[in-house]
């Protein structure tokens, strides 16, 4: 009786009345069709807002859900395999017993200047995910097919393979000699293209040259930052920002700043910006803070934060420099998903100079030359990264 009821209800009123357990958990469908709504949507590994974001979605991409939480749905990405999204980014479009998979039309490979590209054609796109090695990269489109009989696979290249054996997914892999410096994912009005960037030849007596940096002073206008002894971190961020620009074109890097004056701009505009100038690296300058001023007495000291396995090694030479410059205490390499550090298409790492609630830190940040000193262990930083790596 309350299979029959529930079969009666999925044809009379809309899909958004009923959860789509009900609908499962009586053998009547498997899989709840959702449709993305915004572009930029994380795809989560567990069904919580602080979870690790696996990839970043299009709007228009089509997923399959067997599972349903009050804020969340579980989407299968393969058998035994899923990943999370929050219900207010999708909406469900049909209840269906089994999986669509999409055939793939063509493959493509093209080697550019400055990046290699492959174009994917396919009617539609499913869930995607990018994972990063230190110098390898795995792209995965789910819920797709092909027939290596009916198109034509790119040969493997020393850099990409192309997988030709994995069912109702398409598999490409990345490795180089070199670390990652930058990779995206774009919808096309075909499908979806796959873009490694490639590595930068560097000259060792000029590490900077033709090296684009974005450098992002935090904060500005009416959003103060944090606030102590008298100081504001948004001017402190601007003035480090300015010096470090300086010192980063001394060595022939192009710099971009995403304000020049006391300005607010969007969070989520500065990662665009950066993008724009078709930045090869991102800078983002901050200071730090803590809910307990009273807590900088064991906390403080200069932090450098990245997201992405390929921002690292960034990370890492900035953390030393900067340690070895200021004499601060270390309060190390953080891995953190902030809006600043999850670009991929860039190396993009947060460094936070100082504790602002510090008194002694505090006096030194905001004084002239010792500003100069932070831009200059910033700019080794990048030196010996770019250096060493390339």
């Amino acid at each position: 009786m309350k299979k029959f009821l529930l079969i009666l209800a999925f044809i009379i009123f809309p899909l958004k009345s009923f959860a789509i357990n009900d609908f499962i958990d009586v053998g009547i469908a498997k899989y709840a069709v959702l449709e993305v709504l915004e572009d930029n949507t994380p795809l989560r590994q567990k069904d919580d807002e602080n979870a690790k974001r696996l990839t970043h979605l299009f709007k228009g991409i089509v997923l399959f859900a067997d599972k349903e939480n009050k804020d969340y749905f579980r989407v299968e990405l393969k058998e035994g395999e899923y990943a999370y999204i929050n219900k207010k980014f999708v909406e469900v479009q049909a209840i269906i017993p089994q999986k669509r998979f999409e055939a793939v039309e063509k493959i493509s490979f093209k080697e550019e200047k400055d990046k290699y590209v492959t174009k994917i054609e396919i009617p539609q796109i499913s869930a995607f995910i990018a994972e990063e090695g230190e110098q390898n990269l795995n792209f995965t489109l789910f819920d797709s097919h092909f027939d290596p009989s009916e198109i034509q696979i790119p040969n493997d290249t020393d850099n990409f393979k192309f997988d030709k054996q994995i069912e109702n997914e398409l598999n490409i892999k990345y490795k180089s000699k070199n670390p990652l410096f930058g990779y995206w994912i774009e919808k096309t009005n075909k499908g979806i293209n796959f873009i490694v960037k490639k590595a930068p030849k560097i000259n060792k007596s000029k590490p900077l040259k033709n090296i684009v940096i974005a450098v992002d002073p935090g904060h500005g206008g009416d959003d103060f930052g944090a606030c102590a002894n008298n100081l504001k971190e948004k001017d402190i961020n601007l003035e480090i920002a300015k010096k470090l620009r300086k010192e980063l074109k001394k060595g022939g890097a192009k710099v971009y700043l995403t304000r020049r004056k006391d300005k607010k701009i969007p969070l989520y505009e500065r990662p665009l910006f950066a993008k724009e100038k078709k930045a090869d690296i991102l800078l983002s300058i901050h200071q730090n803070s803590l809910p307990n001023p009273k807590d900088a007495v064991y906390k403080h000291g200069v932090g450098t934060y990245y997201h992405n396995k390929q921002s690292y090694p960034l990370a890492k030479k900035i953390q030393e420099n900067l340690l070895l410059k200021t004499g601060f205490r270390d309060d190390k390499i953080n891995k953190r998903s902030f809006v600043l550090t999850r670009p991929t298409d860039c190396i993009s790492v947060l460094v936070e100079c100082g504790y602002i609630i510090h008194k002694d830190e505090a006096q030194k940040i905001s004084d002239k030359k010792f500003q100069k000193v932070i831009a200059k262990a910033i700019t080794q930083g990048v030196k010996d990264y770019l250096i060493e790596n390339f």
